[in-house]
C-alpha cells in the first residue's frame, strides 16, 4: 500500500507551528524571550505572539519575568508552565509496581512503590487480576494525592514484554507470564484520561532522551536490566518500534547457542547471561559450593535468600568469587554491544536498571571486550555510561511517555475550556518584544 500524505493546509500549519514553538520553549530548559524564539522560529512577531497566547491558554507556557537589561524595552521571558497540569507514570515491573506523578517540568509530586503477590500456584507467574488491582488501587491514590495540581493529562505505562503500539495490547510478557491483556482500553475505561502502554525499555530510552543522560543525543541504545534484559533503540532522534513495533528484544539475541533456557523458549539469550536472574544463580552455586563466604554471610547462611543487594555488597568487600561472576557478566555484556555498536553504530550506550547498580564491576570488562570485537571505525567514539535515573528510568519513562504525546500535538492536548490567563499576562504574548 502506498503512504499517503497529508497536505498543508492552513490548520495544519498552525498546528504544525505550535508544536514547534511548544518544542523549542521545552529544549531550552530555563526562560526564553519571544525575540529568541522568533529568531529560532523564522516566524514573524505577530505570529509568535498569538501561538504561545494560545499556548498560554491552555496552560502549556506561561510568562516568568522579564530579560536582562537590553537596550530598548526589556523582553518577556517565557518557559513551560509547570503547573499546567499532572502526568503519571508507571512501570510494571517481575514481583513490584512503580508510580510516580509529576508536573509538567516532570517535576516529581509523589511516588510509591510496592511489591506485587506472586501467584501461589505458579510463582513464576504475576497473577494478572491481583496486579491490575493493585495498579488501580496505587493510581487512584496517585491521583487523590496530587488533584489540587491541576488537571491530568494522562497516565504512561512501561511493562516488560511485547505491545502492540496501535492497540495498547500486551502481547507476551514471558517474565510475568502474560499474554494477550488490552491493557490501553482497560485502564482508559477505568481512569478516563488517556492511556499510553509501552514496552518498558522503550519506555526507560525515551526518559533518558527527553530527561537524562541522553538529552540531545540522537543515536544510542539503552539496556535495561531487570529480572531480562530489554532495550530501546534511538536512531536520529526517534524511537524505533519497528514494522510491528517490537524492536528492541535485543535480551533475546542468541549469544549461546547451547547455553541456559530462556523463558522465551530458546537457549542462550543474552539475557540468560547478564540479566540479574543469571547472576544470582551463578553465585548461588558458588556459596553452595563454599567459594563465596562473605555472600554466605550476608544471606544469613541462606543461598535460596541471595538478593542482587547482596551481591553488590560482597563486591564492595572484594568477594573474589563475586568479583569473578561480574567480571564474566562485563564479559558477555561487552560481546553484545559490540554486536550493536557493528549493527546500529551508536554513539552512546545507556545501561539501565540492575546493571547501572554493578556498573563499577562490570563496566571495565565490557569496554575491553567492545574495544576488542566491534569495528574500529564503529566504536571510535561510543561511550558506555549509566542511566541517570538507575532503576527508576521506565517509571520515569512512563511520564515521559505522555510528555512525549503532548510535544508532538499540543492541539490533540488542549483543555475542553480554556484556562482563566490574567489580563496582565495575556498581554505579556501580544506586545512588544522588547
Amino acid at each position: 500500500m502506498k503512504k499517503r500524505y497529508r497536505t498543508g493546509d492552513l490548520i495544519w500549519v498552525r498546528e504544525r507551528n505550535l508544536t514547534i514553538l511548544l518544542n523549542y520553549v521545552w529544549g531550552e530548559q530555563q526562560p526564553i524571550s519571544r525575540a529568541r524564539l522568533v529568531e529560532m522560529s523564522g516566524l514573524n512577531k505577530t505570529t509568535v505572539g498569538n501561538l504561545l497566547a494560545q499556548l498560554n491558554k491552555w496552560g502549556f507556557v506561561t510568562a516568568s519575568g522579564i530579560s536582562g537589561p537590553k537596550r530598548g524595552r526589556p523582553g518577556v521571558l517565557l518557559e513551560i508552565n509547570a503547573d499546567g497540569g499532572r502526568l503519571i507514570g508507571v512501570e510494571i515491573g517481575v514481583g513490584f509496581l512503580s508510580v510516580v506523578v509529576t508536573d509538567l517540568k516532570a517535576r516529581t509530586l509523589w511516588c510509591r512503590k510496592v511489591e506485587t503477590a506472586e501467584n501461589e500456584m505458579f510463582p513464576s507467574v504475576q497473577d494478572p487480576g491481583q496486579v491490575i488491582e493493585q495498579f488501580e488501587h496505587l493510581v487512584r491514590e496517585a491521583m487523590r494525592a496530587t488533584e489540587a495540581r491541576g488537571r491530568l493529562f494522562g497516565i504512561g505505562v512501561g511493562v516488560p514484554g511485547l505491545v502492540d503500539r496501535d492497540t495498547g495490547v500486551l502481547l507476551f510478557a514471558p517474565n510475568l507470564g502474560w499474554k494477550d491483556m488490552p491493557l490501553r482500553d482497560l485502564w482508559q475505561s477505568r481512569f478516563g484520561v488517556p492511556v499510553i502502554v509501552e514496552n518498558e525499555a522503550n519506555a526507560a530510552a525515551l526518559g533518558e532522551h527527553m530527561l537524562g543522560v541522553a538529552r540531545q543525543v540522537d543515536h544510542f541504545v539503552y539496556l535495561s536490566a531487570g529480572v531480562g534484559l530489554g532495550g530501546g533503540l534511538f536512531i536520529k532522534g526517534n524511537l524505533q518500534g519497528g514494522a510491528g513495533g517490537f524492536a528492541g528484544e535485543i535480551g533475546h539475541m542468541t549469544i549461546e547457542p547451547d547455553g541456559p533456557l530462556c523463558n522465551c523458549g530458546n537457549r542462550g539469550c543474552w539475557e540468560m547471561l547478564v540479566g540479574p536472574r543469571a547472576i544470582v544463580e551463578r553465585l548461588r552455586q558458588a556459596v553452595i559450593e563454599g567459594r563465596a563466604p562473605s555472600l554466605l554471610a550476608l544471606c544469613h547462611g541462606n543461598p535460596d535468600a541471595i538478593q542482587m543487594e547482596h551481591i553488590l555488597q560482597a563486591a564492595a568487600q572484594g568477594e573474589p568469587a563475586v568479583l569473578s561472576a561480574l567480571s564474566d557478566v562485563g564479559r558477555y555484556l561487552g560481546i553484545g554491544i559490540a554486536n550493536l555498536v557493528n549493527v546500529l553504530n551508536p554513539s552512546l550506550v545507556v545501561l539501565g536498571g540492575v546493571l547501572s547498580l554493578a556498573g563499577p564491576y562490570i563496566l571495565p570488562r565490557a569496554q575491553q571486550e567492545l574495544d576488542s570485537r566491534a569495528l574500529a571505525a564503529t566504536r571510535r567514539d561510543v561511550k558506555i555510561i549509566l542511566s541517570a535515573f538507575k532503576f527508576d528510568a521506565c517509571v520515569v519513562g512512563g511520564v515521559a511517555l505522555t510528555l512525549r504525546a503532548i510535544l508532538d500535538n499540543p492541539v490533540r492536548w488542549q483543555p475542553k475550556t480554556s484556562l482563566p490567563v490574567p489580563a496582565e499576562e495575556s498581554m505579556a504574548f501580544t506586545g512588544s518584544l522588547e
